[in-house]
């Protein structure tokens, strides 16, 4: 059963986060100067933004105490705690990050929250370290979309994961996403990212091909669930283009996708028209899809 300890410390947790996401990193000597990355930062946003989305597959897929769980590719946070409260103290949860800062942040993140039954091994998805076939469940979001190879990442989690254990992932849709009424800046920002990632080897229409990849790596009973919702004005995730194309700005730039005063002007454009409150802007579809491993 979970206690009513690990239900308080996750709800201070995620309480705290939404208030000052910030003030967390700050506590972390290694990140002195610039507080927070701004990667890091988009990451727990990102955690946040999709905590209803997760708490909903955790239940779908009944996670049970005792289990041990790892997250893979879980930057900061992830679904760490989450998975923490339904393991229990009985249960364990890693998260496997190949990011070194992205794990010294998200142990600062732990620190607060008491999690001792969760912690973090440096690696990526294809040499975790981890030993096959000793998780109940695996788990990862937003993985296979950032990477060239997103078949061969499965295979790797499904070796992690035990005989009738569960190998979980989430993944979104780039495209539809919707701003009402709309706007040339918005068409030419998500154009601009789309060309970008794809110039990279990166499919940003991953989300519906999920559950064909699950099947074609070996998994049955494989189920899917997608998820949409608005985000009302003010909050950090009405304006995640901009975030993202922020993210890429050098490379827009590189491509000849957009002069740096084209994409300034692009962007404080896009800013206005998201502050105002009769805009409605849809997120992505998010596609959850899981299945389980052969016994």
């Amino acid at each position: 059963m979970r206690t009513s300890e690990n239900k308080r410390s996750i709800g201070r947790s995620r309480s705290y986060l939404r208030r000052c996401d910030k003030a967390i990193m700050d506590s972390n000597p290694y990140i002195l100067g610039d507080q927070i990355t701004a990667e890091g930062q988009r990451l727990v946003q990102q955690a946040i933004r999709f905590d209803r989305e997760a708490k909903w597959l955790l239940e779908r897929i009944a996670v049970k105490p005792g289990w041990r769980a790892v997250d893979v590719g879980c930057g900061p946070l992830g679904i760490l705690d989450l998975l923490a409260e339904r393991v229990g103290p009985e249960g364990e949860v890693i998260g496997l990050e190949r990011e070194p800062r992205l794990v010294e942040m998200g142990q600062s993140i732990l620190a607060r929250q008491g999690l001792s039954k969760v912690r973090f091994v440096l690696g990526d998805v294809y040499s975790s370290g981890l030993l096959p076939g000793s998780f109940v469940v695996v788990h990862a979001r937003l993985l296979l979309i950032n990477l060239k190879d997103p078949e061969r990442a499965l295979t790797a989690l499904v070796e992690l994961v035990r005989p009738g254990g569960i190998v979980a992932v989430q993944d979104i849709d780039q495209i539809p996403w919707l701003c009402e009424p709309p706007h040339p800046a918005w068409e030419a920002l998500i154009g601009a990212f789309l060309v970008v990632w794809r110039a990279n080897g990166l499919d940003p229409l991953i989300g519906h091909r999920l559950p064909g990849l699950l099947r074609a790596a070996g998994l049955v009973r494989v189920e899917v669930e997608v998820h949409s919702r608005a985000d009302a004005p003010g909050t950090y995730h009405r304006k995640h283009l901009l975030a993202l194309v922020g993210a890429v700005r050098d490379d827009v730039i590189k491509r000849g996708l957009f002069k740096e005063s084209e994409l300034a002007a692009l962007t404080s454009a896009l800013e206005r028209h998201l502050d105002a409150p009769e805009t409605l802007v849809t997120r992505p579809l998010l596609f959850q899809a899981w299945g389980r491993k052969p016994t």
